[in-house]
């Protein structure tokens, strides 16, 4: 495969992914059709179905359903008064029983039940680690968030074309000092070096603190951690490693490790009862 055309075929299923994402965020309610998505994607809607299923790793009718029921819960959970019946209609559900059927099988719970499972802040996993000095192959990212995109996506496209397994591409945001996203990269291993031909860089091991969860919930962890404040490492950049692709993935459904450098000296035994 040509490496333009992954980069086109990765921006074609980001715009539907992206469409289902701003639509859901508009109108909760939305019925969206495949039709829709496939034109979005400029795509024959039995090609968007075959290339958003090989990306996504799971069909657009599995997405859009699995979205419905969550914009669902969050309105069962915001709203005591709001009746399952009326949700399951706004959510396109012909019955409530299809809608609790459906509901139970996501979520492992009937509807009925509101329950107060934690927030995304609070599901926000911290710890301490000390990684190795990493080499990596790097994409530079210009400074607007669509320059990130599509540094992003050439560098996926490019281990794609290498034929480099998934779980051999080991992908990471490196940050700034003062949070400029700075550089995609992918770290080297036996399919991940020079043949991917970018640049190499270097980037410093030691003891970090790793907080693991939905991107937004992470960042806003690491803002609200003052003692984190004190003992980070100023100069040094933050490292991001993502989980999931973020291009096929609505924001809920990422998942980061963002690690944070600690100064030369700080106890990680003390830092972590913080944590």
């Amino acid at each position: 495969m040509r490496l333009a055309t992954s980069v086109e075929r990765r921006r074609r299923i980001r715009r539907a992914v992206r469409h289902v994402e701003q639509r859901f965020r508009d109108e909760p309610d939305a019925q969206m059709k495949l039709a829709e998505l496939a034109d979005v994607a400029c795509l024959s809607l039995f090609h968007f179905i075959r290339l958003y299923q090989a990306a996504v790793g799971e069909t657009p009718q599995v997405t859009l359903r699995r979205l419905r029921l969550q914009v669902a819960r969050e309105r069962l959970r915001a709203d005591p008064a709001v009746s399952v019946t009326e949700v399951a209609f706004d959510s396109g559900y012909e019955s409530s029983q299809a809608f609790t059927r459906a509901y139970r099988r996501q979520f492992g719970i009937v509807p009925s039940v509101r329950d107060g499972s934690a927030s995304l802040l609070e599901s926000v996993d911290g710890t301490t680690v000390e990684l190795p000095a990493l080499t990596m192959q790097t994409m530079p990212i210009e400074r607007s968030w669509a320059g990130a995109w599509s540094a992003y996506d050439e560098l996926m496209a490019r281990l794609e074309v290498a034929a480099v397994p998934l779980h051999n591409q080991n992908v990471y945001g490196v940050f700034s000092p003062e949070r400029v996203f700075a550089h995609a990269c992918a770290r080297e291993n036996d399919f991940v070096d020079g043949r991917i031909q970018l640049e190499q860089r270097q980037l410093e091991g030691g003891w970090h603190v790793c907080f693991s969860g939905q991107p937004d919930a992470v960042w806003r962890r690491l803002d609200r951690d003052a003692a984190l404040k004190k003992t980070r490492a100023q100069g040094r950049p933050i490292l991001m490693r993502y989980l999931n692709d973020p291009s096929f993935r609505v924001d809920i459904d990422q998942k980061i490790r963002l690690y944070v450098p600690l100064e030369a000296g700080v106890r990680p035994e003390e830092l972590s009862l913080l944590l």
